[in-house]
């Protein structure tokens, strides 16, 4: 499984144990107002890796606007959807946060696994 892969796995099992604790300790809207911040940084995450490629693997019959168009769009995404959140009221906003931060530590997650698996040898 490549890298990328296996810290969106984390990611995705880090938030679902973490929406199912915050539901069990919290309440129902704690856990899905986590969820969401999760799956938030989910989509953060898919959108960044699409950009750095696009930017990486650069193909001169793309458009340059289009890939900065999808990599400000990603920027756009995470304020324009936690105002939405604080607007309206729906979610829990520090669970929200909370989901998004963990997902994101995920990565910090893999690093300490690749470090453990490398001293190992």
């Amino acid at each position: 499984m490549d890298l990328e892969r296996r810290i969106f796995w984390i990611g995705a099992w880090l938030v679902a144990g973490g929406s199912l604790l915050t539901w069990l300790l919290f309440s129902l809207k704690s856990g899905v107002s986590f969820l969401a911040g999760g799956t938030l940084a989910g989509a953060n995450l898919v959108m960044l890796r699409a950009a750095v490629n696009a930017a990486i693997f650069y193909d001169p019959k793309r458009s340059k606007r289009r890939i900065l168009a999808g990599y400000f769009l990603r920027l756009l995404l995470i304020p324009l959807c936690l105002y939405a959140m604080i607007r309206f009221l729906f979610l829990s906003i520090l669970a929200a946060v909370a989901g998004f931060a963990l997902f994101n530590c995920s990565i910090f997650v893999e690093g300490i696994l690749e470090a453990l698996k490398g001293s190992s040898k």
